[in-house]
């Protein structure tokens, strides 16, 4: 085997992106991931011949608990996910990186290794310092095991801070606040079908992390119905009373446009919005709104408008309700948020 040309181990050291190599922050949330790369160096007894190779090599290495040489406890490794992103937990404080340089190329082998923590394997949120193990047996079939731990020759590790789950709230709340409001109130659209109504508006409203850090990076999932139909209306009669009369509703709708292309920057999209006449399902009218999203937020749409029921008195039938998402932070904390509608536009009933 190829180990049996292996000396020993010549250097190895273990670190993370974070400016302070040797630190790193965690939400243990599940979807949240820290990077540790491990580089190793090893001595050959014949430099003519070849040492193991690099799946070798990974498959003889593992990562430890630092104080204790055992096993990860707080800890698990997976492939990279959606969500490793470096979080630093004094910004905008200006962050000092300790003097050490991890060229490369001063490593034989360098490998990754991306880990996460949740509350099933992590309670407490406890922390953990990580460090590395390389076990393999040599020509004379002794096992070897080289440290990083404490108390071994060549110390190194990564001191990983665990904190819970990140929560948001409403504005005012003790919690980080995603807000919601007016964008465009002067939206550019075209009414493709259907009746001319009066006194419409359709405006834009931004849903957001109230935070110049934090940022949404994803709308998960939702159990609102989206555009082309509203998720909630309601309408009242403003005709003057009168025998045969025709009446005029000023109905208010909310719509989630279909596609809210969050954190893909600065983008512009067509979404069509149906009015529908609720008794028979007649399309009054069918609106395309030219919506304008910038990064990290999510794009309501509402409408106002008054529309003359010249084809029957029969109304518009009201229908209130409210929009629930799940959207994402940059670092994998989910929060579920319930919009709703009123003739004065959009709010935030809940944030959990």
């Amino acid at each position: 085997m190829s180990w049996n040309n292996v000396k020993g181990v010549s250097s190895a050291q273990i670190w993370t992106d974070n400016p302070d190599m040797t630190q790193a922050y965690l939400f243990a949330n599940g979807n949240h991931q820290v990077k540790l790369t491990i580089g190793i160096s090893l001595t050959l007894n014949d430099a003519a011949q070849p040492g193991p190779t690099e799946d070798e090599v990974k498959t003889a290495l593992s990562l430890i608990n630092f104080e204790t040489g055992a096993g990860l406890s707080f800890l698990k490794t997976g492939n990279k996910g959606g969500y490793a992103y470096v979080y630093q937990p004094n910004v905008p404080e200006k962050i000092k990186a300790i003097e050490t340089t991890n060229d490369s190329s001063a490593y034989q082998y360098e490998f990754d290794y991306y880990l996460s923590s949740d509350s099933t394997i992590n309670a407490n949120y406890a922390s953990e310092i990580v460090a590395l193990m390389l076990s393999y047996t040599d020509a004379s079939g002794n096992k070897i095991e080289y440290y990083t731990a404490s108390g071994s020759k060549s110390q190194s590790y990564v001191a990983i801070t665990i904190y819970p789950p990140k929560k948001y709230g409403i504005a005012d709340s003790a919690s980080t606040p995603v807000i919601i409001s007016k964008k465009d109130d002067k939206l550019t659209y075209t009414n493709t079908s259907g009746e001319i109504p009066s006194n419409e508006t359709v405006s834009a409203w931004s849903l957001k992390i109230d935070n110049g850090y934090f940022r949404i990076v994803s709308l998960k999932s939702s159990t609102s119905v989206r555009s082309p139909n509203p998720f909630t209306r309601h309408a009242t009669d403003v005709s003057k009373s009168g025998a045969g009369y025709y009446p005029i509703w000023r109905t208010y709708e909310a719509f989630l446009p279909s596609e809210n292309r969050v954190n893909q920057g600065s983008t512009s999209y067509d979404t069509n919005l149906s009015i529908t006449y609720s008794d028979y399902d007649y399309t009054y009218l069918t609106l395309t709104a030219k919506v304008y999203q910038e990064p990290n937020e999510i794009i309501f749409i509402h409408f106002s408008g008054d529309i003359d029921d010249s084809g029957s008195s029969s109304g518009f039938i009201n229908d209130i309700g409210t929009a629930s998402l799940c959207v994402v932070d940059q670092f994998g904390n989910e929060s579920n948020i319930v919009v709703s509608e009123s003739s004065s536009g959009l709010s935030i009933d809940n944030v959990t």
